[in-house]
């Protein structure tokens, strides 16, 4: 029987609202959460948010090495854990590929911030210098970038948005501001330039 059940409902919880929230398709996207100083629940590699199921998720210690579960840890494990080594206040991490926020990642562009309460609770959404997926160069230029305590978001140059919380929930909630920021950004800028949406009446 696995551990931390109650845990294991909240994280599939929050890759469903995720899944509603057309944060992410096919088996991209990542996520985890602290379970306790040393111990992580984090997403298999290779399972879509969709066919993910409380079982299937796996344990990892502080190293990212496999603690409980069969599977291999989703193959951003260290930009995880880069996040958790700066930020002691993080409880939950998640990475997507969201289309209107990544739209920015992969132009390597600022995203602006155009709403009161976007700049309120995010403050500022830098860029992560590229690396290839799940390798050191990526976990260190995360790391240097959440080591600054005011960011809790940020965009993946050419790849995605990485948020944090002080929950999983709280991470999510980050990621779901972001990317709505990201969609009030590119409408604005169409209709500065005439595209309208809707036709005139």
């Amino acid at each position: 029987m696995p551990t931390w059940s109650v845990e294991r409902k909240e994280f599939i919880r929050i890759c469903q609202k995720a899944l509603r929230m057309n944060m992410q398709v096919s088996t991209g996207g990542n996520l985890s959460m602290k379970l306790d100083e040393n111990l992580l629940l984090v997403k298999p590699s290779g399972c879509s948010l969709y066919d993910l199921h409380e079982e299937a998720l796996l344990v990892t210690d502080g190293a990212g090495r496999l603690i409980e579960g069969t599977g291999k840890p989703t193959k951003e494990i260290n930009t995880h854990l880069s996040v958790y080594r700066v930020r002691k206040d993080a409880g939950g991490v998640v990475h997507y590929h969201c289309p209107y926020a990544t739209a920015y990642a992969v132009s390597q562009k600022p995203l602006p911030l155009m709403t009161v309460h976007a700049r309120r609770i995010l403050g500022k959404v830098p860029l992560i210098p590229p690396g290839a997926e799940g390798s050191p160069e990526l976990a260190l230029n995360v790391e240097k970038i959440f080591s600054d305590a005011s960011v809790c978001a940020a965009l993946l140059a050419g790849h995605g948005i990485m948020t944090c919380g002080k929950t999983l929930a709280g991470a999510q909630n980050m990621a779901e501001l972001v990317e709505e920021s990201a969609r009030i950004a590119l409408l604005s800028r169409m209709l500065s330039q005439g595209h309208h949406c809707v036709p005139e009446q």
